[in-house]
């Protein structure tokens, strides 16, 4: 997606250049060991700088391509340093860090407008971004859709709960009254059997007084018919 340039400036290395060469056969850890070579003598060799992290670039040693970036950066060749902001965005955006890569894409617009593979890469970084967005966008918006359904889901259950208790709680109101009822009932049978009970033993009382009184009074009779004779 992102194309990774090496570019040199004549003079800036030696005449026959090592590092190119072993760079372009695919060979980076012998490009990578050149460039390092070079820097231990003149540590401030803007263009080796750029040869070691645009190699260390190509080995996914990322922080190590970044740092040698920067230090390309401080050259005073705007056409190498374009490069240097150029090499570090395709960087930056390979690590994701986006904002960062395209700030950088458009610095080297700045010292280079003609430059096409960096228009390329910025508009397509962006587009990606816009996209990324959109779709973030479109998630957030199904994520709320999500939840309303699922707070409306929730609700329903807990008016449906709510109205099950409800019925629970009506229909154990109407089952307390109702035992209350039958318990009236039966205390109301109790004591009309008690009553029952208590009338037939009044009555039975009464009948056994009229028979001692029969009893008595025709035992004072015959009282009396002995004494007249």
């Amino acid at each position: 997606m992102y194309k990774l340039i090496l570019f040199f400036i004549s003079g800036l290395l030696i005449a026959q250049d090592n590092g190119l060469t072993s760079y372009q056969s695919g060979d980076f850890d012998n490009a990578r060991k050149y460039y390092e070579s070079i820097l231990d003598e003149r540590n401030e060799d803007a263009a080796a700088q750029f040869g070691l992290g645009t190699t260390a670039f190509q080995q996914q040693d990322f922080q190590s391509a970044l740092k040698a970036f920067k230090k390309a950066m401080e050259t005073d060749d705007n056409e190498l340093k374009s490069k240097a902001y150029y090499n570090m965005a395709n960087t930056l955006a390979s690590l994701q860090k986006n904002d960062e890569a395209l700030a950088l894409y458009r610095k080297t617009l700045e010292l280079n407008p003609d430059d096409h593979d960096a228009k390329h890469n910025y508009e397509i970084l962006r587009y990606s971004q816009q996209q990324q967005q959109k779709q973030e966008n479109q998630d957030q918006d199904k994520n709320k859709d999500k939840d309303k359904v699922k707070k409306k889901e929730q609700q329903e259950q807990e008016n449906e709960q709510q109205g099950q208790e409800q019925e629970n709680e009506q229909r154990g109101q109407e089952q307390e009254k109702e035992d209350q009822q039958q318990d009236l009932e039966q205390d109301d049978q109790e004591k009309q059997q008690d009553l029952e009970n208590a009338q037939a033993i009044l009555d039975a009382l009464k009948k056994d007084e009229k028979v001692n009184q029969k009893r008595q009074m025709s035992r004072a009779r015959s009282k009396q018919l002995e004494k007249d004779w």
